[in-house]
Order: C-alpha cells, then structure tokens, then sequence
C-alpha cells in the first residue's frame, strides 16, 4: 500500500522554480547595474549578485529533488513494491508541523526512511558524514544533490513519530533507516547512529524487521490514518 501527498508535491515543485527564478532575475540585475549604471553601481551590484548566486543553486538543488521523474518516493515505490499488503509506505506525512518524507508502517511499527540520491563515495566516520569527490566534481555538484544531515533527520524523524505513537497510545518504539538509493553509490560507513543501507539493501532490511504482538492490523491502520489525515 502507498500514500502520497500529491498536493505537497506539486508545492514543493512550483517553489522549487520559483525560486530559481528569483535568483535567475536577481543576477540579470546584477549584471544590469554592473554595466548599465557605471563603476559607483558596481559595489552595490554584489548585493543581488551573491543572493542571486544562493537562491539559483537552492533552487536548482530542489528542482532537481522535485521535478525529475524519478523522485525519491517513486524510486522507494519500486524498491519495496513487493513487500505485502501488511506494509504501507506514507510518503509526506505530517506530524504536527514536521513533514516526514517517507514512513513505513509494518508488522513491527513505524519506520522512517531518510532517502538520499547522491551517487558516487559517502563516507561516514567519526560521527560525521562526507561525500568524498575531488576537484572541480565539487562546484558542479553544488546544483545536484546534496547530503545533508542524514543522521539529524532520521532523529528528527524518529522524534516525530514516537510522539504520534504516543498520542495513539502505542508503544513509542520507531527508528528510522538511511537509504542510499542512487544505484551508483559506494558506502564506506563505520559505526552509524542509525541503520544504513544502498537500494538494494533496503527490502531485505526491511523484511527481516521483527514483527510485535502489540502492533497488529488495528494498530497499524490507526498509524497509517495518523499520518495520511490531511
């Protein structure tokens, strides 16, 4: 079973141009004042120009995470497509005012599934994550997709569904997994806070998940209601 906020999706799409947009207007002024009012104006161009400069690559970063065919919730859909009608996968869930991208709800509880696209090496080591490229790799992959903190959302995310548990009265036991799901990626991952895994991995980490006495079909449709209530 999959639910997806359509709405949210489309939202997240027209910002996501939206804001390229203004940073593509902000650095055509920029150039504008650079060159048609004269050398006092060139100082004040920087204004436009460095603002410029981060909202296109925001922009471009979520247009490239929204408005590609392959999105992370659709790549997730065929990762786990088979796994059973006991298993529902919640994709933009809310929870108070805290969107949980992806939730699995299975036989065991609530699952939050932290997805990332990036390809090529990802190193965690230290506490700390790190895509490892060298080089110019580093400006062309400022527009792409980026890493982030996975650790910091899949807490968060944890968080958030333990308090819906709790309001449900059902035992406040979610956890959540790191997904890499670009085919091309490379892990190299020492002592991880939580649970990693690449695409592949994800279904089988999934089905060897314990299932609970306390989590059965009433249980989980009251977490799947939870999360799909608009």
């Amino acid at each position: 079973k999959v639910y997806r906020d359509a709405t949210y999706v489309q939202k997240r799409k027209r910002m996501a141009i939206a804001t390229s947009l203004v940073g593509v207007a902000l650095l055509g002024s920029a150039f504008w004042m650079a060159t048609g009012l004269g050398e006092n104006a060139i100082l004040i161009a920087y204004v436009p120009l460095l603002i410029g400069t981060v909202l296109f690559h925001l922009g471009m970063q979520q247009v490239g995470k929204w408005n590609r065919p392959q999105r992370n919730d659709v790549v997730l859909d065929h990762l786990l497509k088979d796994l059973g009608d006991r298993y529902a996968l919640i994709h933009y869930g809310r929870i108070g005012k805290r969107t949980i991208e992806h939730a699995l709800v299975y036989p065991g509880g609530v699952l939050g599934i932290v997805a990332r696209e990036i390809p090529g090496e990802v190193k965690y080591e230290n506490g700390r994550w790190r895509k490892v490229s060298q080089g110019i790799s580093r400006l062309f992959g400022m527009g792409g997709a980026q890493l982030g903190n996975p650790n910091g959302d899949a807490a968060s995310d944890t968080a958030a569904l333990n308090v819906m548990l709790e309001q449900l009265s059902l035992p406040p036991d979610a956890d959540a997994v790191i997904a890499f799901i670009n085919p091309t990626v490379k892990l190299d991952v020492d002592e991880p806070e939580f649970p990693v895994t690449n695409g592949d991995g994800l279904r089988p980490f999934i089905a060897a998940l314990p299932a609970s006495e306390e989590f059965r079909t009433a249980e989980r449709d009251k977490a799947i209601a939870a999360l799909t209530a608009a």
